[in-house]
């Protein structure tokens, strides 16, 4: 997850004291629509994995990202 953490700090331009679970779209200034397919797409080729659209739309937060990049890297 420490990759993940610094994909998030990136792309969001973030701190990573600044990094957690209760952070969403909404509480984030630059995390708009254009920015979370930076997001998607940093986070696919990084971790090598991909997400279908039901998640992709779903990913808002960092807890529901952590959970569903979780379930994909057990695989």
């Amino acid at each position: 997850m420490k990759k993940l953490e610094q994909i998030l700090c990136d792309t969001l331009r973030l701190k990573k004291n600044k990094l957690h679970d209760g952070l969403s779209m909404e509480k984030v200034d630059n995390w708009d629509s254009l920015k979370h397919m930076d997001l998607i797409s940093s986070m696919e080729d990084q971790l090598k994995i991909k997400f279908n659209m039901d998640e992709i739309l779903i990913m808002k937060d960092i807890k529901t990202i952590k959970r569903i990049i979780s379930k994909k890297l057990k695989k």
